[in-house]
């Protein structure tokens, strides 16, 4: 845990950490996917590339063995019954460009075929229609947590993010990580990452994250670059010390651009 991590839990055991953890994946896995289409379903569920989809991606301890590249990996919490710990997720989210073309061009890989019928621009992102009367589940804390530092901490991130990416045509690495550290370093972190990259190819769009201190090299590993286009700070920080810690704790925002460029005109 980085020392941000332990200033906002506190001394929260670490078999407690792990078990709020997968209480808040298992939380947003039912929340989030009632309300947004999936991005697994660009091809089949006709919405096309003209509305807001999120993915979850969870990995329970029984399914590692039977693990495979190119493996379709469990995403839905109904679509078998949960023997295993949840021990590593990812969640993912897709922004759909924000002046969509009334006739989005098909996937652009050949043979990929088409994401089917879209959604013009005078229909409504089913998400966004929910957006003023959805309520963010609510989620309990460790009770050690520094609950305020914990919500300006979040909130501080999605502000950097949104300066940063807003209104840009791009999946977002909403969160990814391994929640036991008897899996740690064993390539499941980077299977969940990867997964995400076909997607973003396809449509010839960068995926963009705020990564932590631990997470940056690992970015760097998958083909992510900092931020530096003259825009916002590419960077959003905290001063520790104004919440009783010490130090400055800094997120890096970082985009992957894709291995294809989509045409501009069919954007």
């Amino acid at each position: 845990m980085t020392p941000l991590g332990q200033l906002r839990y506190g001394a929260v055991l670490a078999a407690e950490a792990r078990k709020w953890l997968e209480s808040c994946v298992r939380l947003e896995l039912n929340s989030e996917l009632a309300t947004y289409p999936r991005i697994a379903g660009f091809e089949t569920d006709g919405r096309g590339q003209n509305v807001s989809r999120m993915e979850h991606l969870v990995i329970r301890d029984l399914d590692l063995e039977s693990l495979a590249v190119g493996q379709t990996l469990q995403n839905d919490e109904e679509a078998r019954p949960p023997p295993g710990r949840v021990v590593a997720f990812a969640e993912f989210r897709y922004h759909p460009h924000p002046h969509p073309h009334p006739h989005p061009h098909p996937l652009n890989e050949a043979g990929a075929g088409n994401l089917g019928p879209t959604q013009s621009s005078e229909q409504e992102d089913p998400a966004s229609a929910e957006s003023e009367t959805k309520t963010e589940p609510p989620i309990d804390l460790p009770p050690s947590a520094h609950r305020a530092l914990h919500e300006h901490w979040d909130k501080a991130v999605e502000a950097a993010l949104s300066a940063q990416f807003g209104g840009m045509h791009c999946f977002e690495v909403r969160g990814i990580g391994t929640l036991s550290p008897s899996h740690l370093r064993r390539g499941i972190a980077s299977r969940l990452l990867r997964w995400i990259f076909p997607w973003a190819d396809k449509l010839g769009v960068p995926v963009v994250l705020a990564a932590t201190p631990p997470g940056y090299p690992f970015y760097i590993q998958h083909g992510f670059v900092e931020v530096d286009d003259g825009g916002p700070r590419s960077f959003v920080q905290c001063n520790m010390t104004e919440w009783g810690g010490e130090g400055v704790h800094r997120h890096v925002l970082m985009i992957r651009w894709p291995t294809t460029r989509s045409d501009p005109s069919a954007s």
